[in-house]
C-alpha cells in the first residue's frame, strides 16, 4: 500500500525507549536473532576492511599507479550500480536468508582465491581486477537482502536502534580491521590479510544459520523487471524520498572516493606507510563509531532533514581540508570528523527510509539507497582515480569536496521551501507484487 512520505525530510518519530540511557542503546541486541546477526556481520566485516586496505596497498605495489587504485574501486564497485535494483527486486521475492548463506560463501571463495594467488606470488594487477569485480557482484545481491532483513529481526519499535548499531558495527570494523591489516602487512604481508577475510565470513555464515527468521511471504508479480519498475514507480512519486536518496548519491560520486585515495595519501604525501595508513583509516572508524553509538542512544531526532544535510555539508568541509593536511595528526583529525560526519548522514538516511518502506517494497527501496551508496562508489572511483593521476591526489579531494560542499548548502537553503510544499501525490494505484 502506498503512503505519504511527505514528512520524512522533516522528522520522523520513533517511539521512546523504556531503558534510558546504555540499556536503550543497545536495546535492539535483546533480540536473540539480531544479536547473532549483528555478531557475525562485525566479526566478517573486520575482515573485509582488512582486505580493502591491503588490497589498495597490493595494488599500489604492483602497479604505482592511482589510475589503476581507482579502476579496482570501481571493478569492485560496478555491480552494484548494474545489479543492485535486481538484487532488491530478488530480495522481495526469495528468501533473503538462504540468499545471503550463497553470497557469504561466494566471498569467502574469492577472498580464499585471492590469498593463495598472493602467498605464491603469482597474482596479477587482471587477477586481482576479476575477483574485485565477482565479489562486488555478490556484494550487489547481498545488500538488499542483508537491509530488508534486519526489520525481520527487531521489529518496527527498534528498527531505527537496530539500523544505528548495525552502523555501529560496520565501523567498528572500520577501525578495527585497518589497524589490524597494518599489522599483518608489515608481519605476513598482503596474503595474511586475504586469508583472515576469508576466515572471517565463516562467522556470519554460522549466524544466518543458526537464526529463527520469521516467515517471509513470496510476492509473485508477472516478472523481476515488472518489480522492479514498481519500486522505481514508487519512489518517483515520493518527494522526500528522491530528496533523501540524493545525499548519498551525490556523497558516493564526488566524496567518499576520499577512501581508494588513501594508500596514495599515506605513502606519497604523509610518508607514514602501510602502518600509518592503518592509523588513518582506523581514524574514520573511530569518528564513525562514536556517531552511530550516539544516534543509537536517541529516541528521535528533530528536524532531521536539516541534520542529514547538515551532516553531509560538514563531511564535504572536512574533505577539503584534508586535501591540505600535511601532518599525520591534522590528518587523523580530520578523518575522525569525516567517519563522524559519514555515519551522520548516511545511517539516518537509513534508517529513515527503512520505517518509510513499505514491508513489500523494502528490499527494492533499499536497493536503491545501496544504489546510491555502492553502485555510484565505482563512478566515484574511477573519476578521483582519473583526477589524481592527472592533477594530484590533493586537487583530486578538493574538487570532490567542494563541489558536494556547494550542494549541500543550496539543499539547505531549500529545505524549507520542500517542507512548505504541498503533499506529495501518491501512486495512482497500489502496489502490488
Amino acid at each position: 500500500m502506498a503512503r505519504d512520505n511527505s514528512n520524512l525530510i522533516n522528522d520522523v518519530s520513533a517511539p521512546p525507549p523504556e531503558l534510558r540511557p546504555l540499556a536503550a542503546t543497545f536495546r535492539s541486541l535483546r533480540h536473540r536473532d539480531f544479536a547473532f546477526f549483528w555478531t557475525g556481520n562485525f566479526l566478517s566485516n573486520i575482515g573485509t576492511w582488512m582486505q580493502n586496505l591491503a588490497l589498495g596497498w597490493l595494488v599500489l605495489e604492483i602497479t604505482n599507479s592511482p589510475f589503476l587504485l581507482g579502476l579496482n574501486g570501481f571493478l569492485g564497485s560496478a555491480p552494484s550500480l548494474l545489479f543492485s535494483l535486481l538484487g532488491g527486486a530478488i530480495a522481495d521475492r526469495l528468501n533473503r536468508r538462504k540468499l545471503m548463506i550463497y553470497t557469504q560463501t561466494s566471498m569467502m571463495v574469492l577472498a580464499l582465491i585471492l590469498a593463495i594467488l598472493t602467498s605464491f606470488r603469482i597474482v596479477t594487477i587482471g587477477e586481482i581486477l576479476v575477483i574485485s569485480f565477482l565479489s562486488g557482484l555478490a556484494s550487489a545481491l547481498n545488500n538488499p537482502a542483508y537491509q530488508a532483513l534486519v526489520p525481520d529481526l527487531v521489529g518496527r519499535d527498534d528498527l531505527m536502534n537496530a539500523v544505528a548499531l548495525n552502523s555501529a558495527q560496520f565501523n567498528m570494523s572500520r577501525a578495527i580491521g585497518p589497524m589490524l591489516a597494518g599489522l599483518t602487512l608489515g608481519w605476513v604481508g598482503a596474503a595474511g590479510c586475504f586469508y583472515l577475510n576469508s576466515i572471517s565470513f565463516l562467522a556470519l555464515i554460522i549466524a544466518l544459520l543458526v537464526i529463527r527468521v520469521p516467515p517471509h511471504p513470496v510476492h509473485e508479480g508477472p516478472s523481476v523487471w515488472h518489480a522492479i519498475l514498481d519500486g522505481l514507480r514508487y519512489v518517483s512519486r515520493q518527494r522526500a524520498l528522491i530528496v533523501l536518496l540524493s545525499v548519498p548519491a551525490i556523497l558516493s560520486l564526488l566524496a567518499l572516493p576520499f577512501i581508494v585515495l588513501m594508500p596514495v595519501f599515506a605513502r606519497d604525501l604523509l610518508k607514514v606507510g602501510a602502518s600509518g595508513l592503518g592509523y588513518l583509516m582506523a581514524g574514520a572508524g573511530l569518528g564513525a563509531v562514536i556517531s552511530a553509538l550516539t544516534l543509537a542512544a536517541q529516541a528521535n531526532i528533530q528536524r532531521r532533514g536539516n541534520f542529514i544535510v547538515g551532516c553531509a555539508a560538514v563531511f564535504s568541509l572536512a574533505l577539503i581540508l584534508l586535501s591540505q593536511a600535511r601532518s599525520f595528526a591534522w590528518a587523523f583529525f580530520l578523518l575522525v570528523v569525516l567517519g563522524a560526519t559519514m555515519v551522520g548522514a548516511l545511517a539516518l538516511t537509513n534508517s529513515t527510509l527503512q520505517v518509510a518502506s513499505p514491508p513489500e517494497l523494502r528490499g527494492r527501496i533499499m536497493s536503491m539507497y545501496n544504489l546510491a551508496v555502492l553502485g555510484l562508489a565505482p563512478v566515484g572511483s574511477l573519476q578521483a582515480g582519473a583526477v589524481a593521476e592527472a592533477f594530484g591526489v590533493r586537487f583530486a579531494l578538493a574538487l570532490g569536496g567542494a563541489i558536494c560542499l556547494a550542494y549541500f548548502l543550496i539543499l539547505l537553503l531549500l529545505l524549507p521551501r520542500l517542507r512548505r510544499g504541498a503533499p506529495l501525490r501518491k501512486p495512482e494505484s497500489e502496489i502490488r507484487d
